[in-house]
């Protein structure tokens, strides 16, 4: 049998670009669609595959700022539920807590975790005997700062997905005008649940640069066929393995100043026998394979081709 848990957020945005009580479509939309993502993808990180969210919209409207409510409806399969929460509480009310806009004392959220590293990757990451994470950032003055977290409130913190939707999220923060977003569980008190975010926070919301993982790389030595002499816009060369065609940047500088110097000449049939490094990330968008050719040890030449003889 499925479970059902809800809830309400109101999320209020404030500053004297707001004080007629109305927000601009295009800064409107596509920060409620980041926010409903956001609590999808915590979800996703904290619960799995066993629950799903809906998140729904409900205008409102407060005088000098302009604020929506969003539903957040979750539904659990099976008897799934969420230890974590205890007894009187919904695996939905934890999820929030961990994102750090509820009043449940789990310890430090996301949002207060974001604030703490500024932009920063820890230096260090401990696990502790309670099961929560002791992670160490430096301060601009070099000084280490300590600070334990929950483990969902850390998985949070490193999931890409979640922190790119927190990013644009509060990316209305960046147009004149809107100062301070705060989220909080409606019916809870401000003090105790509101998150408030500010433009001087951007820097802490900033969405990860280079989220792609390196899986594989493999140095080898390889023999290409010139497809053609076309470059691509990013410098690639065109090449053939002999059963497949890859675009290679060609590291080799000793080869590539030859060429603009144009002492290499080229003919159909040319090989390239070169050292190789074929990666391979995992992405956003899927599997990515870069081939790089650190040197180019041989150009071999159609003409240069000759029969093997017995000689004794």
């Amino acid at each position: 049998m499925d479970e059902m848990s809800t809830t309400f957020l109101s999320i209020n945005y404030d500053g004297p670009a707001l004080e007629s009580g109305e927000m601009a479509v295009e800064d409107l939309a596509p920060a409620l669609l980041a926010m409903g993502k956001l609590f999808d993808e915590a979800n996703r990180v904290v619960n799995g595959d066993r629950s799903s969210l809906s998140v729904r919209v409900k205008a409102g409207f407060v005088r000098g700022s302009f604020e929506v409510e969003l539903h957040l409806i979750q539904g659990w399969i099976g008897y799934a539920k969420d230890l974590l929460t205890g007894q009187d509480a919904t695996a939905l009310a934890a999820l929030c807590a961990f994102l750090g806009i509820s009043g449940k004392d789990i310890g430090i959220g996301l949002f207060k975790l974001l604030k703490i590293a500024k932009g920063r990757q820890p230096t260090r990451a401990h696990i502790i005997e309670d099961g929560n994470v002791e992670l160490e950032f430096p301060d601009d003055s070099g000084e280490i700062i300590k600070v334990t977290a929950p483990r969902q409130t850390v998985d949070l913190f490193r999931d890409v997905k979640v922190r790119r939707a927190a990013a644009y999220a509060f990316r209305p923060l960046e147009k004149e005008g809107i100062n301070v977003i705060s989220v909080r569980v409606t019916g809870e008190s401000k003090e105790r649940a509101e998150a408030v975010v500010g433009k001087d926070d951007l820097i802490s919301f900033k969405s990860p640069e280079n989220s792609d993982s390196l899986i594989i790389s493999s140095p080898s030595t390889s023999a290409f066929s010139i497809v053609n002499l076309s470059f691509s816009d990013d410098g690639k060369w065109k090449l053939s393995d002999g059963q497949n065609v890859v675009w290679a940047s060609i590291e080799d500088e000793d080869f590539i100043n030859a060429v603009n110097r144009n002492e290499v000449s080229f003919t159909k049939g040319d090989i390239l026998l070169c050292d190789v490094i074929v990666q391979q990330w995992q992405t956003d968008a899927g599997l990515k394979t870069e081939t790089r050719i650190i040197k180019v040890k041989q150009h071999r030449h159609p003409a240069a081709r000759q029969i093997d003889l017995p000689f004794s």
